[in-house]
């Protein structure tokens, strides 16, 4: 395999072609074993897929060869909030922002960690600075609400939501946020 079939897998993890790309990768990883950039991105797959078992073995034996891949660390981290270790999460996540500060996505999982965990204020720190670096990105939109809904900043969430509802993304964020866009309505109302 050479590295265009990566950069096809790449281009379809980014347009959330997961089980296409998944594919793609297992071909390249049954030629090529030690592909680090399939290895890597097989990682980020399992890890996106709930596959985290799988995700953490994959992504540790990336980061033993490679510990400056700020996707690798994040993938990581995401893959151990998933299973519930939040201090691991947290870690990682932050390994991740010391090599890519600047990283929305990165940002974003930290925010909603920290949700997680109940610090408010820290969240929505994160999210707002993810937001300031991709205001376009639904998933960063759909932790704002959120995260304006914690502090029960119910027009700042409404704003949000009015913004996200004119993105493209998945139909069931679409419905969960039109469901609370007319909760915040309801609630106003009376």
């Amino acid at each position: 395999m050479n590295a265009n079939a990566i950069d096809i897998a790449e281009n379809l993890i980014l347009t959330g072609y997961l089980r296409e790309a998944k594919k793609i990768l297992s071909t390249i990883l049954l030629d090529e074993p030690d592909n680090d950039r399939a290895v890597c991105y097989m990682g980020i797959i399992l890890t996106e897929t709930g596959e985290n078992d799988k995700a953490i073995k994959t992504l540790d034996y990336y980061i033993h060869k490679h510990k400056d891949n700020p996707e690798a660390w994040e993938a990581l981290g995401c893959a151990w909030f998933k299973k519930g270790d939040l201090l691991r999460a947290e870690e990682y996540l932050h390994r991740a922002e010391c090599l890519a500060s600047e990283s929305p996505s990165i940002l974003r999982n930290i925010g909603v960690l920290y949700g997680i965990q109940n610090k408010i204020e820290e969240s929505h720190k994160y999210i707002m600075r993810s937001y300031d670096l991709n205001p376009y990105d639904y998933r960063t939109l759909y932790a704002l609400s959120y995260s304006h809904l914690n502090q029960k900043q119910y027009g700042d969430a409404k704003s949000v939501i009015e913004e996200a509802l004119y993105l493209d993304f998945p139909e069931d964020i679409r419905k969960e946020l039109q469901l609370i866009f007319i909760k915040i309505q309801i609630n106003w109302i009376q």
